[in-house]
């Protein structure tokens, strides 16, 4: 199985290649079927919150470099 994540809190935000990395983690947990059944909800949960965290800081990202380019080109 997989070591908890590097932070107290589950819930507080993570870096976006910390959150890929645990992602990849739980995939391999997932891939190996080694997964204890009564971890499974736990680990797809946790799997969720990392993707919608992955993709807020995403469109966060894509907004900030709209913005920048929007800028460049006003000069």
């Amino acid at each position: 199985m997989t070591k908890e994540p590097n932070t107290t809190d589950k819930n507080d935000e993570i870096t976006y290649s910390l959150a890929l990395e645990e992602l990849q983690e739980i995939i391999n947990d997932l891939e190996s079927d080694q997964i204890d059944i009564d971890e499974l909800a736990k680990k797809v949960e946790r799997a969720n919150e990392l993707l919608q965290q992955c993709q807020k800081r995403l469109t966060s990202t894509q907004m900030q470099v709209e913005k920048i380019i929007e800028a460049l080109n006003e000069d």
